[in-house]
C-alpha cells in the first residue's frame, strides 16, 4: 500500500500537572494508507518517552527509512523498541477498507486536575453519568493533598470510585504513610493507587503490593508488552494499566490474554493520543472486553472524539494543518 505521514504538535486545551512535570502539548505522527483499489486506512503514532515509550525522533527516523509502499512483512520488522510505531502501523493496516468502525460506548473514568480544582471538576462528569474518577497526586505535599482528598471523598457520592495516580512520584516512606492514611480515611471509595513508586523500584513495588490493603496498579512500569511480560514473570499480584497507543501491536495483548492473563486485572487508559489512535483503541476493545471504567476522560485537556465516518477521518487528517506537515513517500 502507498502511504503518507504527517508530524503534529498540538497544544493541550490547558496544562496538565503531574508528578513528572507539566504537559502543555502533545506530539505524534498521523499515517494514511491506500491500497490499489483506493481503499484508505489511518493510523497514529503517539509516543510518550517520559512514560517509557520511544521518542518521536526515533519514529520520525523510522518513517524516513521505510519504503514508499508497505507490506505486512515490512510492518512486522518494526522493532519492539518502537511500540508506539508498532501500534500505529498495525492498526493503520488493519483499518484499510474497514472504516468506519461501529463502536459501542464503554464506561469512562474522568481525569481530574491536580490540587483543589478536583473539588469542582468531578461534578460535571458525574452529572453526565460517569461514576469513576482519577486524581493526580504527588504534585503537592502529602499533607496538602490528604486535606483536599478528605474533602473530595466526603463530597463524592457513595457509589463513586476514585483512583489516585502518583505517576511514580513517591518514595517508599511516603508511599507507606499514604497507604496507612488511606486505610483509615478511604471510605471504601478508593479503587486503587496507580504507580506509587518509580518503575526502577520493582522489588519495593512488589513488597508494597503484598503488604498493603488498598489495591495497586502499575502504569509507567508496564508501558509495553515486553514490560508486562517481565512483571507477570516476577509474580506481580496487582492491576496493570494498559495504554494501547504505547503498548505495541494489539496482537501482543491478545497473546497474553490467551496465555492466561485475567481481563479483570487490566485497566485501559489514554496516553492523550489523538482521535485516530483513540478510535483504533476502541475497535480493539471489542476484542479485549474491558472490565473496568476506561481512563479516557481527558476532554478537558485534549479533544479526541471517536471517528464515525470516512469524512471524519479525512477532516481529522487535515485538521492539524496548522500543527503539522505532510510527508509523501
Amino acid at each position: 500500500m502507498r502511504w503518507q505521514w504527517r508530524i503534529y504538535e498540538e497544544p493541550l486545551r490547558e496544562p496538565l500537572a503531574t508528578a513528572q512535570g507539566v504537559w502543555r502539548s502533545r506530539s505524534g505522527i498521523y499515517l494514511r494508507l491506500e491500497d490499489e483499489q483506493g481503499h484508505v486506512g489511518y493510523g497514529e503514532i503517539a509516543p510518550l518517552p517520559g512514560w517509557g515509550s520511544e521518542t518521536l525522533s526515533a519514529d520520525i527516523a523510522l518513517c524516513q527509512q521505510l519504503p514508499p509502499h508497505l507490506t505486512p512483512e515490512i510492518i512486522a520488522t518494526i522493532p519492539e523498541a518502537l511500540p508506539a510505531a508498532q501500534f500505529g502501523f498495525v492498526t493503520a493496516w488493519q483499518s484499510v477498507g474497514q472504516l468506519p468502525y461501529r463502536l459501542r460506548p464503554w464506561p469512562i473514568c474522568a481525569l481530574l486536575g491536580s490540587g483543589r480544582v478536583a473539588l469542582e471538576q468531578w461534578q460535571q462528569p458525574w452529572q453526565q453519568g460517569q461514576t469513576t474518577f482519577k486524581w493526580k497526586v504527588a504534585v503537592l505535599s502529602p499533607e496538602e493533598e490528604q486535606g483536599i482528598l478528605t474533602t473530595l471523598l466526603a463530597a463524592l457520592p457513595q457509589v463513586a470510585k476514585l483512583r489516585l495516580d502518583a505517576n511514580g512520584g513517591w518514595d517508599l516512606a511516603t508511599a507507606e504513610r499514604w497507604f496507612a492514611w488511606l486505610d483509615r480515611h478511604g471510605n471504601g471509595k478508593i479503587e486503587y493507587v496507580e504507580q506509587p513508586l518509580p518503575p526502577d523500584q520493582w522489588q519495593a513495588l512488589l513488597t508494597l503490593a503484598q503488604t498493603v490493603t488498598t489495591a495497586i496498579a502499575l502504569d509507567e512500569s508496564v508501558v509495553s508488552a515486553t514490560e508486562v511480560q517481565h512483571w507477570l514473570e516476577r509474580g506481580w499480584p496487582g492491576l496493570l494499566v494498559i495504554k494501547p497507543a504505547l503498548f505495541g501491536s494489539p496482537e501482543r495483548l491478545n497473546v497474553l490474554l490467551r496465555e492466561g492473563l485475567e481481563p479483570q486485572r487490566l485497566v485501559f487508559s489514554s496516553a492523550l493520543e489523538g482521535a485516530i489512535a483513540r478510535t483504533a483503541i476502541f475497535q480493539c476493545l471489542e476484542t479485549w472486553q474491558p472490565c473496568r471504567a476506561l481512563g479516557f476522560g481527558i476532554e478537558r485537556w485534549r479533544s479526541a472524539p471517536l471517528l464515525t465516518s470516512l469524512a471524519d477521518y479525512d477532516a481529522e487528517w487535515h485538521r492539524l494543518d496548522n500543527y503539522g506537515k505532510n510527508y509523501y513517500k
